[in-house]
């Protein structure tokens, strides 16, 4: 929606800085998000009159024009087929920079020289016409700067109007929420009709014989009307809202649409084919040729306006070429009518048109407003095309559609606001918005039709809190006010673990949370699912039991980009039916996603990720969190190789599976890669997290460090190893880790050595050197019997 900021201030008498009036706008949930000045191309321009016209010798196709500016007189080359002796011209001087950003200079074209240019509305950026030069009014004086005779020092506003706020979509409804910020109230346009003795009732006649999806119908006659061009002031308005004049009596229809925001239509009566009015349903394969000049075959679904024989339009879409306005127009009927939305959208989409009017009707237009759009249209028509308008309207309303009655209580308004607000100012803000109010506790509020997304007393609150300003509430977040809502714990472990990933090099990614049934039984077969009823597509009508399918997508949707190198990580739900031990259920989890090669530095080459990667991502989890002690226990999942597939445990508890996805899987998604993925279970992750860590004091007796290698068996797991020396050594031994892992030549084939670094430590005494030993040596001998380990001599 656009407006200009000139016609703003009209419609309020408010004075602000244009940057004032688009931010406190924005605030108010109307979001200007465009702001462009409309002189930039005007500079250096000033008002001419064409005094004579010369040939130029040689050339056929440009004159040689002489121009007063008042001052002075210039001669100037234009190639113009619209040029005229006479003509008050708009002349760009030495030095003026057009739209296209070329600059005026002085040029010698055979022979004559000219000093300046005569311009055309495309080349000031008035609008896109550059079929001739622009021709002002005869009052223009002469060498008066152009933006200043023109009122076009002006911005235009660009809003951002959300699908619930069809009032918006005009001057007035913006006008309405900016008058009520400044404690103004609206100035709506004066309508004067001065209608003629003959009823409009005895020269037309309306029958709605679909009430559903025309609830109201109204129709005005004017005779004797006189089709030209449009006053520069309705051309600004239309120029501005980003519509082009096209003669005074369509654009008259258009200057009400934006004005007050109701679409309108005018018939040519003569051309209509009758004198009565019918709304019905179109028939289906019902031929019909749109003011496009195109043929568009019908169904059932589009609301048709008819002359009783035929249809003559498209209810609320566009009119019929056969019943136009034309050079020739006399008399005018003229339509104002209320469709139903949701007709209105069906219908243009059958027909694949989006018009003004049907962007405005689907939206909700108000049906109340009727009288005031058709009477505003029926002065224009009067005062700017010597119309005489007929006495009445034809009004069909079958049920009225009345305003929704709300109570509001005044201590709720405040108590969810957060504030303070005396009674009067609850009520002086409902009236600045044109909302009705009496009484004072409960307040009750009759909510206009044109606000039909306003229903309940919540609605009513947030209108008023909106004017009063969003920034005068108090949020939820800091640690005082009514409004303040503790953090969930849920949720603030939920970002302590985006900010951990983030840090060390994961980017987060946002799934739908949809999957495909066929690709779900092939990694989870044994997981039930949440099916759609109806599905977007084959390939997601379930509910995802698993997070794999959605990394799975986006790594492949990464790599068809060709960004190869991942670490990623989604914080998500999965979905999962009833069963005989649970109800409907939507459990957290954690997905990581690791593939590709870490980022080379000066000091480090790029290397393949591989499986550490992913579990020092888990493990740096582990000890921000202050999880018990994390391990990994082998365990066969069918996304993952049997080679590398293990279950996350801690302290028995089990949080998770993590491994490297099976290259048949990953061929699937068209990932050629290695990929490392790990899921991991939220609530468990929770329950297990300590904020405050325990700390011990530095150690005062020394440590008994002794290192053991040993060859076992290729098939022997290190981490067994390591949990066996543990359980033997108890206590005493502080720390154990595994330095050397050796598998070639010098030993045994199926064999590999294993280098084990263990530290004795008291925390009471200092260990003796035969105790220590007495240990190891009991570590040997159940190494030799659990492992038919063989002990490397020194």
């Amino acid at each position: 929606m656009q407006v200009s900021y000139l016609w703003l201030k009209e419609l309020t008498g408010l004075d602000w800085p244009v940057q004032e009036m688009a931010d406190r706008l924005t605030l108010c949930g109307l979001a200007c998000e465009e702001m462009k000045p409309t002189a930039t191309h005007l500079k250096n321009v000033v008002v001419g009159e064409v005094l004579a016209l010369a040939e130029v010798p040689g050339a056929s196709k440009i004159r040689k024009a002489t121009v007063s500016i008042g001052a002075q007189k210039l001669d100037l080359i234009c190639g113009a087929p619209n040029v005229a002796v006479g003509q008050k011209v708009p002349v760009a001087m030495i030095g003026a920079v057009m739209h296209g950003g070329m600059e005026i200079k002085t040029v010698t074209i055979r022979g004559v020289q000219s000093s300046g240019m005569i311009c055309s509305e495309a080349e000031l950026g008035i609008s896109d016409d550059h079929s001739g030069i622009m021709v002002l009014e005869n009052d223009a004086p002469l060498g008066k700067p152009l933006a200043e005779w023109l009122d076009f020092d002006d911005y235009i506003l660009g809003f951002e109007i959300t699908p619930n706020r069809g009032d918006a979509l005009s001057a007035i409804g913006i006008a309405r929420d900016l008058a009520a910020l400044g404690g103004v109230r609206l100035r709506r346009p004066n309508i004067a009709l001065k209608e003629i003795s003959e009823k409009a009732a005895d020269v037309v006649k309306v029958r709605i014989d679909d009430p559903v999806g025309c609830p109201r119908y109204a129709a005005r006659v004017i005779r004797n009307v006189r089709v030209g061009q449009s006053p520069w002031w309705v051309q600004k308005k239309l120029l501005t809202a980003g519509m082009r004049p096209i003669s005074n009596v369509v654009d008259i229809t258009n200057l009400v649409m934006l004005e007050c925001g109701h679409p309108l239509h005018a018939f040519d009566l003569e051309r209509f084919g009758s004198h009565e009015v019918v709304v019905r349903r179109a028939h289906d394969k019902e031929k019909f040729i749109t003011l496009d000049e195109s043929e568009r075959e019908l169904t059932s679904e589009v609301l048709m306006i008819t002359n009783g024989r035929q249809g003559v339009a498209v209810g609320g879409v566009m009119g019929g070429l056969l019943s136009g306005i034309t050079d020739r127009t006399n008399t005018i009927l003229l339509e104002a009518a209320y469709f139903n939305p949701v007709v209105i959208r069906h219908g243009r989409k059958e027909i694949g048109l989006v018009t003004e009017s049907s962007y405005r009707f689907e939206r909700g237009a108000d049906p109340n407003n009727v009288p005031y759009a058709i009477d505003r249209a029926a002065y224009l028509f009067q005062e700017l095309c010597g119309g005489q308008v007929l006495n009445g309207v034809v009004d069909c309303y079958p049920r009225k559609i009345e305003p929704v009655k709300v109570a509001l209580r005044p201590k709720r308004c405040n108590a969810l606001m957060g504030v303070d607000l005396p009674t009067q100012r609850i009520k002086d803000i409902l009236e600045g918005i044109e909302f009705g109010v009496s009484g004072d506790d409960p307040i009750a509020v009759t909510v206009p039709t044109f606000r039909p997304d306003t229903t309940t007393e919540t609605d009513v609150i947030e209108e008023i809190a909106r004017i009063h300003g969003w920034a005068n509430i108090p949020d939820a977040v800091t640690n005082k006010g009514p409004l303040f809502t503790p953090v969930h714990p849920e949720e603030q472990f939920e970002w302590d673990v985006r900010r951990l990933l983030a840090g060390i090099g994961f980017d987060e990614i946002m799934g739908h949370g949809l999957a495909g049934s066929k690709i779900s039984s092939t990694l989870s077969p044994d997981r039930p699912t949440v099916k759609i009823s109806n599905p977007v597509s084959d390939d997601l009508d379930i509910m995802r039991n698993s997070m794999l399918p959605t990394a799975l997508t986006i790594t492949s949707h990464n790599h068809a980009h060709r960004i190869m190198d991942l670490r990623l990580f989604e914080i998500g739900a999965v979905y999962c039916p009833p069963s005989q031990n649970c109800d409907w259920s939507e459990p957290g989890r954690l997905s990581l996603v690791v593939t590709g090669q870490t980022p080379a530095n000066w000091r480090d080459k790029a290397r393949p990720f591989d499986f550490y990667d992913l579990k020092a991502a888990v493990e740096t989890l582990a000890e921000h969190f202050h999880w018990p002690e994390l391990s990994f226990r082998p365990v066969a999942e069918p996304c993952f190789d049997s080679s590398i597939s293990y279950e996350l445990l801690a302290n028995g508890t089990l949080i998770g599976h993590a491994g490297r996805i099976t290259a048949g899987l990953a061929k699937r998604f068209d990932i050629k890669q290695e990929l490392y993925y790990a899921e991991l279970m939220l609530p468990e992750m929770i329950a297990m997290s300590r904020k405050l860590s325990q700390f011990t004091p530095l150690p005062v007796y020394p440590s008994a460090p002794r290192d053991l290698a040993i060859v076992v068996g290729e098939e022997t797991r290190v981490g067994e190893i390591v949990e066996k020396i543990k359980s033997v050594a108890g206590p005493l031994a502080e720390s154990v880790s595994i330095f050397d892992l050796y598998i070639g030549k010098q030993i045994e084939k199926g064999k590999k050595s294993i280098g084990v670094s263990i530290t004795y430590r008291s925390a009471e005494r200092s260990l003796a050197s035969d105790e220590v030993d007495k240990i190891q040596q009991d570590i040997i001998t159940v190494l030799k019997r659990d492992f038919n380990a063989e002990i490397r001599e020194k």
